[in-house]
């Protein structure tokens, strides 16, 4: 993300940083970017993992729109999990201590979690737009067999596009170290189609709150008025979370890459690069915005979230104490050992 000016010599390969090169002058992606990752991990990964409990409460999942925000929940908790690697990375200047495989794994995991994320918050939006239509839409999508088939089909594809990621050199040799995953100029059709994956999942999402809208504003609509300004609710939430969030990374990615030099050189960070940055902070605060939506537009999900939070502190509290060592009597201790 930044520029460097010193190269190494031909056929060297530093594995850390060189005394006198050319130092990034970026300190928003040294000090903003991995303390945002440290907060979303404290707060995404234990609120993912309560709320993927909450849902599992009860029994088998029956309900498309459960099944949805399961494997929503479980990109976020993906996407939670890479970052205790690239907080490190972060916070020593873009050296990658670990090996290229984790460099590997780490980046795949991370766009895998990220546009999993966008598929599944489409496919929420337009089964909650199918739900409170005054004729309701009976889908596929909307059954539980449409619905795992879907969820399905969204991996296998998300992993399919993670493929040449993984199949690909991806640490580079720097001046400063070892750097991991950074995109650079070569690149431009790869950011060019995650841009046209996001901007295609959020007209889904924008066209289900609209649809949702005309439908809430229909005189037939009176009934279940509840239930349908949940509805409203839960896709207004994730046309926040697509505009505040992942809107910022996917208007500057594209420029930003086409703008990136072969040879970066050294120098402080251009007004692209510093947006650039932000946005990837605000992109990880996703993953700590989806249980909050859950919380504020599914009923069920409170009394759920609620009795999973007794178990876990009734679990935590009353756990079983060790046994008391006493001195047991001969007729005891031969009951013991039969």
């Amino acid at each position: 993300m930044n520029n460097w000016t010193a190269e190494p010599a031909v056929g060297e390969a530093p594995t850390g940083p060189t005394p006198g090169a050319c130092e990034p002058s970026n300190p928003l992606q040294f000090v903003l970017v991995p303390l945002v990752y440290c907060v979303v991990l404290g707060v995404g990964l234990p609120g993912n993992l309560v709320a993927l409990l909450a849902f599992l409460q009860r029994g088998q999942v029956r309900k498309a729109i459960r099944i949805y925000l399961i494997n929503l929940t479980l990109a976020d908790i993906l996407f939670n999990l890479t970052l205790p690697l690239w907080i490190p990375y972060y916070f020593a200047r873009e050296h990658w201590a670990l090996s290229e495989a984790a460099c590997r794994l780490a980046g795949a995991a991370y766009y895998t979690a990220t546009y999993s994320a966008l598929a599944f918050m489409a496919l929420i939006s337009v089964n909650r737009y199918c739900t409170v239509r005054v004729a309701k839409l009976e889908l596929a999508l909307n059954r539980r067999r449409g619905a795992l088939a879907a969820c399905l089909a969204v991996w296998l594809l998300c992993l399919g596009c993670a493929v040449p990621a993984l199949a690909a050199q991806q640490t580079r040799a720097g001046p400063r170290g070892t750097r991991c995953f950074e995109q650079h100029a070569g690149q431009r059709n790869y950011a060019y189609a995650m841009v046209g994956f996001f901007a295609a999942s959020f007209l889904v999402v924008l066209g289900a709150y609209a649809s949702i809208l005309r439908s809430l504003s229909a005189a037939a609509a009176a009934s279940h008025g509840s239930h349908r300004r949940r509805a409203r609710a839960m896709v207004l939430g994730m046309v926040l979370v697509f505009v505040g969030c992942m809107a910022p990374y996917h208007l500057t990615l594209a420029p930003w890459v086409a703008g990136r030099p072969q040879t970066p050189g050294c120098g402080p960070p251009s007004p692209l690069d510093i947006l650039h940055t932000l946005s990837v902070a605000l992109l990880s605060l996703n993953s700590c915005i989806d249980p909050l939506i859950y919380c504020f537009s599914i009923k069920c999900f409170r009394a759920d979230l609620w009795r999973t939070a007794r178990r876990i502190v009734h679990c935590l509290l009353l756990a079983p104490s060790p046994p008391e060592r006493s001195v047991p009597s001969v007729r005891s201790s031969s009951f013991t050992s039969s």
